[in-house]
């Protein structure tokens, strides 16, 4: 049986390391965020993209969601926030090799999961899955926002994509 209060207690030392660690840095941000970049990325821990990119507290905006999917209105919203209110100059779309909520769908044929639903959309975009759904959420994002297609048509924002590779910890633009 998992003890949660030992997992707590080794998150608080962690986050005494993390206060010393960031005492100065920390005050620089309590007025706000200007990040350039805002990423839509995988919910996967091993995916973490102020460490890929080697960015520093407030240099990118992050959204997490399985599988990179822009699904539902939680998701669309917060990166219209992202474009309207912290005039984030670009949108990438960052998948990453070996992605779980890919593997999960090519193996299911559950098709109430609507997370499943939304990634098998992009499985004829390209032979490799996860590039397809790489694809299939660029091309679709800006048809499910207007403030984001707008950005997008007046040169206030570009969208990519990219892959991340577990392997090597490369990221290659698509």
């Amino acid at each position: 049986m998992v003890k949660c209060e030992d997992i707590i207690s080794e998150l608080q030392d962690s986050n005494k390391v993390f206060c010393q660690d960031y005492k100065d840095e920390l005050p620089k941000h309590i007025k706000g965020q200007n990040p350039k970049v805002c990423v839509l990325t995988c919910s996967d821990s091993r995916v973490v993209p102020e460490f890929i990119f080697n960015k520093d507290i407030g240099e990118i905006f992050v959204v997490r969601v399985a599988g990179n999917v822009v699904l539902g209105p939680c998701i669309v919203s917060t990166l219209e926030y992202a474009v309207s209110h912290l005039n984030v100059e670009l949108l990438i779309i960052l998948g990453h090799t070996n992605c779980g909520a890919v593997n999960a769908t090519e193996e299911s044929d559950d098709d109430a999961i609507e997370l499943f639903c939304e990634i098998k959309k992009g499985f004829t975009c390209d032979k490799n899955p996860i590039v397809g759904n790489i694809k299939y959420q660029m091309n679709h994002l800006p048809g499910r926002s207007k403030i984001i297609s707008d950005a997008i048509c007046s040169g206030k924002l570009c969208l990519k994509g990219a892959m991340y590779n577990l392997e090597n910890g490369k990221v290659d633009f698509i």
